[in-house]
């Protein structure tokens, strides 16, 4: 078992009581639309995650997704396709932000999605923008607290062999995925995104993300560099709880 196997399941141990996910069964045949997929997507990874972590599954269970939307989008269906309301994500700016790329494939190939490639939502975030923050591999390095609420942070652990084991990394291929289907590649605006996002970024990951030439290698390796420093500070803790019992 790995250290940040080790480390994960003494920050569970100690601080948290059992996460339960509801997954809701789908009847046989009925067609979902693609937020419906996407949601189902995410649950199945997190189970993957916490009963064998195997990165082919992980990979597979995102294919089979693309593929639903795939056949949702030939049969002629466009309803869910784009953001319902004013504020939320369409399926498109969604994929991109979870680094689904087979998904964000399948979307693209209906016109209605590729016109609306460049839709931005309220603080100018784009599918190429949320491709490029890499927020499953760097949320630690815009937002370190994210270790204070293990509902949100476990999840991410738990899944993160998706985003690293990965043979196609998911966030890099959908960011080509994009780029071929014509979307706007601002990394001025990127950075400007991300620096209005993460407000508990330190000194020094701000200075690095507004000096960056690939905001998507940079908050990666950011991310990756802050969780070794979470892990070992949450190992240290759980060594302290176990002590005191």
């Amino acid at each position: 078992m790995n250290n940040l196997a080790k480390a994960l399941l003494a920050y569970i141990a100690v601080s948290l009581a059992p996460i339960m996910i509801s997954c809701t069964a789908t009847a046989a045949g009925a067609q979902r639309d693609p937020t419906a997929v996407l949601n189902s997507l995410a649950d199945r990874l997190y189970v993957l995650g916490e009963t064998n972590g195997e990165v082919d599954d992980m990979v597979a269970a995102e294919a089979n997704a693309a593929e639903e939307v795939r056949q949702y989008i030939a049969g002629g269906s466009t309803d869910g396709l784009l953001a319902r309301e004013k504020g939320e994500h369409s399926p498109l700016a969604a994929a991109a932000y979870l680094g689904y790329p087979n998904v964000v494939a399948a979307l693209l190939t209906s016109s209605l999605v590729r016109i609306h490639i460049n839709d931005a939502d309220e603080m100018g975030m784009t599918p190429w923008i949320a491709a490029n923050l890499s927020m499953r591999q760097s949320l630690w390095a815009c937002n370190p607290a994210i270790v204070g609420n293990p509902y949100k942070f476990v999840p991410m652990l738990i899944t993160r062999p998706y985003y690293t084991s990965n043979p196609t990394p998911p966030y890099k291929k959908t960011r080509e995925l994009l780029e071929e289907a014509g979307a706007s590649s601002d990394m001025a605006k990127a950075k400007e995104v991300w620096l209005a996002s993460c407000k508990n970024e330190t000194e020094e990951t701000e200075t690095k993300v507004r000096a960056s030439t690939d905001v998507q290698r940079t908050v990666q390796e950011l991310g990756a560099e802050n969780l070794t420093s979470l892990l070992i500070m949450l190992q240290k803790n759980a060594a302290e709880a176990r002590k005191k019992q």
